[in-house]
């Protein structure tokens, strides 16, 4: 993309800060924000917002490090981990809540967001799982853990169309633009 994905525009705002509006909004206190390579800018830019900053230094390894990172960062007691990418920005805070609260009712099950029966992101680990993350294999990512427990996965059907988005390239980047200059 040329640029950080958390400092790239959306609507009036940018990724990671319309991501970590939407949790906050969702009641979430505080939320942790992994950063990594070049982390000063994006700490600057989110440091009003009350969040927690959690330093991925194996940032090159990939997604899965930062998750393994965040699950360092858990406070003991931790419940749950839900991840939220970056490069998926709008997910409301309705979805966050409706994850957290199936969480609740469901705490041994991995909880996918889901559009249309389209698994997506967020997704919910329960705690049970912290130890296979910590150990899986960089190139296979948190999928070799959710694909190894797919009898322990729940869909959970969201109307948010932001659960599937996933911006990787300029191209998707201006698309995003133009239907969220529709959508207002």
């Amino acid at each position: 993309m040329g640029r950080p994905k958390a400092l790239l525009p959306f609507k009036q705002s940018t990724f990671s800060r319309s991501l970590v509006q939407s949790f906050n909004r969702a009641g979430f206190d505080p939320v942790y924000v992994v950063v990594g390579h070049d982390s000063g800018p994006i700490i600057s830019h989110l440091s009003d917002l009350g969040v927690r900053f959690v330093y991925n230094a194996d940032w090159p390894k990939g997604q899965l490090s930062s998750i393994r990172a965040a699950i360092r960062a858990c406070p003991k007691g931790t419940g749950g981990l839900m991840v939220a990418l970056v490069d998926q920005p709008g997910v409301r805070a309705s979805s966050f809540k409706r994850l957290c609260e199936t969480h609740r009712k469901n705490p041994r099950n991995i909880l996918v967001a889901a559009r249309r029966g389209r698994p997506g992101h967020p997704v919910v680990f329960p705690k049970r799982f912290f130890g296979e993350l910590l150990a899986a294999p960089d190139s296979g990512g948190a999928r070799v853990v959710v694909r190894r427990h797919a009898r322990d996965r729940t869909l959970v059907p969201l109307s948010d169309p932001a659960v599937l988005r996933d911006v990787d390239t300029p191209h998707m980047l201006v698309k995003l633009v133009r239907v969220a200059a529709s959508s207002g």
